[in-house]
């Protein structure tokens, strides 16, 4: 764990020394205007466990009906967000995934991978900004309903609509040269009812804190640290998976092009063997 915390330092610090950067959030460069934002994410990560992992809403484990050795993932998210008035914005999110799974046969004597391109999700939903709360604090609540989840299992390929649903309550707080936010949510899972029976996702619930420090003009330092829980899973109500603790740190930098445009470097390390080894990701936020 030292060593990865060490290493995502290193990361952040060496895109630091690369980039000018602006102290570019949601909240900080793009600021509250009617118009368009847009946030164009690519991860990679990898699992080291049996796992694999949905990344939007939030990092989910989603315990397969085979066993994998290790997952690599890369992963395309797009985000749109449309202000409507000061206090509302519509939000869209789509997103898929390249997947090598690794797995070992002929009773332990053959490696072996499978591989898969794959949409994966469309989400739709709104934000809300409340009113400043004693000077400090701006209230932000989010919510989200999966549209369409594509998922296989069984070896059977289907969609789903709302299925999932989300859920986010944030704490925000400007005090020059500092950016937080604190916030909690969760994420409702529905039943998915395959030809082969009826699967039962864990239901997540997490929580968190963002910072982001100004250390120029061109310059913000970003990290976070997040805990999430996510019950156990069912196949035909018998229980298939125990819950999950998935702790996670990240560290990263943001880097300003112009008043509208934005990139931001981050890395993330797993805190328990539920969580992902390593998720690298690199997002351009552009406002129009």
């Amino acid at each position: 764990m030292l060593r990865k915390i060490a290493f995502l330092i290193f990361v952040a610090l060496l895109s630091i020394s690369c980039f000018a950067s602006d102290p570019i959030t949601l909240d900080s460069l793009f600021k509250k205007q009617i118009g368009l934002r847009s946030i164009t994410s690519v991860s990679y990560l990898s699992s080291g466990n049996a796992y694999i992992y949905n990344m939007y809403p939030t990092l989910v484990a989603q315990p397969d009906t085979k066993t994998w050795t290790d997952t690599k993932q890369v992963s395309i998210s797009q985000t749109f967000i449309y202000t409507l008035t000061p206090k509302f914005d519509i939000l869209v999110a789509g997103n898929g995934s390249y997947k090598q799974n690794e797995y070992v046969s002929n009773f332990g004597f053959s490696f072996e991978s499978e591989r898969s391109f794959d949409f994966d999700s469309l989400w739709i939903g709104g934000i809300y900004t409340g009113d400043t709360i004693g000077g400090i604090f701006v209230p932000q609540v989010t919510l989200q309903g999966g549209v369409i989840q594509r998922e296989e299992h069984f070896d059977e390929a289907k969609n789903f609509i709302f299925k999932s649903f989300s859920a986010q309550f944030a704490l925000k707080n400007y005090s020059d040269p500092v950016i937080s936010s604190l916030y909690i949510g969760g994420v409702y899972n529905m039943d998915r009812n395959f030809n082969y029976g009826k699967l039962e996702y864990g239901n997540s619930f997490y929580f968190g804190f963002d910072m982001s420090i100004i250390l120029s003009p061109k310059i913000s330092l970003d990290v976070g640290l997040e805990q999430r829980y996510q019950s156990g899973s069912k196949f035909e109500g018998r229980k298939t998976s125990n819950s999950y603790s998935i702790p996670t740190f990240s560290l990263g930098a943001t880097y300003s092009l112009n008043s509208d445009t934005a990139i931001s470097v981050s890395g993330t390390a797993g805190g328990s063997s539920s969580a992902p080894d390593s998720v690298f990701t690199i997002s351009l936020w552009k406002k129009f």
